[in-house]
């Protein structure tokens, strides 16, 4: 196998990191080829491995029955635009977008190629016309959504008792964000919490002037959009050096120092898109397969963030918690 890693320097100044991997065909055969795109960051490159991990379990042969190659953008929606259309000018075989954005720019520029949509709230961004048939090119797994904000924000409360006032911080490119907001000052006014709003355009808007800000402004805990799952360890310690505790939908985030999270499995998520690679290589259509809910949530909790943060974990979340990091 070929792995090649490489940076490139665009005009506006940002850092788009692509990551390939993928291995010639054998001669004379024609080898499927997938292609992974994200606006995430880099940093979830590393989850691709799971879907070639599936895929191998399904009989598939990297370089012989199969090709993955795999591209990251760091939120650049131009960049991803140009990379979508080559690999629609090379007429790659599917295409897995991962996030709604990623899906939107996708389902613009090809009604053709098969697509294995990872996203949030699929119906309600009008990625698919219901769950059961989602018609056209598209299926595949949906994350879960907006509508955990309240349990959040429930959690923030046995975690933090007292908490009065919560930051939500969101990418403002996302399409997604407008649900997100949404439902998050609607929980929170529903359970008596004040929430403040913070929006960022690039990810390196994710510094120590916006916890600063936050903090003047009297955040007691942050919950950040799962968009930023590529910037969990990065917003984790920030959130530990300004004692300001973060929370979000993944794991991810608790593993990389995070107070908590509540919400699916991200790993689970992405290597169940193999699946349905399998079924469409194996001839299905992508509009008659239906898109994929969660049907499990899970709590996890960083103890030794809360330490840090002079977080005394009730026994009773401890209890409940699917796992805690010591």
């Amino acid at each position: 196998m070929n792995r090649r890693d490489f940076v490139r320097i665009l005009g506006t100044g940002v850092a788009a990191v692509i990551f390939a991997n993928s291995t010639p065909a054998v001669s004379g055969e024609k080898v499927p080829r997938i292609a992974v795109i994200s606006l995430h960051a880099p940093a979830l490159a590393a989850e691709v491995d799971g879907i070639r991990e599936e895929l191998k379990k399904l009989g598939y042969a990297e370089g012989k029955t199969i090709a993955i190659e795999s591209y990251f953008t760091n939120g650049d929606k131009q960049h991803t635009r140009d990379i979508l259309r080559t690999l629609i000018d090379k007429q790659v075989d599917i295409i897995v977008p991962w996030t709604t954005a990623t899906v939107q720019l996708s389902m613009e520029m090809t009604q053709s190629i098969p697509l294995v949509m990872i996203a949030s709230d699929p119906v309600q961004a009008k990625l698919v016309h219901s769950l059961s048939r989602p018609g056209a090119n598209v299926t595949g797994v949906s994350m879960s959504g907006p509508d955990l904000a309240g349990k959040r924000l429930e959690l923030l409360r046995e975690l933090v008792p007292g908490v009065r006032k919560v930051a939500f911080l969101s990418f403002a490119p996302s399409p997604g964000a407008t649900a997100f907001i949404r439902e998050s000052k609607a929980a929170a006014d529903k359970i008596g919490i004040e929430l403040v709003l913070r929006s960022v355009n690039q990810p390196d808007e994710l510094d120590d002037t916006l916890f600063s800000d936050l903090k003047t402004e009297g955040a007691q805990a942050l919950v950040v959009q799962p968009f930023f799952s590529g910037h969990a360890e990065k917003l984790a310690q920030l959130g530990l050096s300004f004692g300001i505790p973060v929370i979000s939908d993944y794991p991810t985030f608790p593993v990389a120092g995070a107070l908590a999270s509540l919400g699916v499995d991200l790993s689970k998520r992405v290597r169940r898109t193999a699946y349905f690679i399998d079924r469409i290589l194996k001839g299905a259509k992508p509009a008659d397969l239906p898109v994929e809910e969660p049907t499990e949530f899970e709590l996890v909790v960083n103890v030794r963030a809360a330490k840090a943060l002079g977080i005394i974990v009730p026994t009773t979340l401890l209890a409940r918690a699917d796992k805690v990091i010591e």
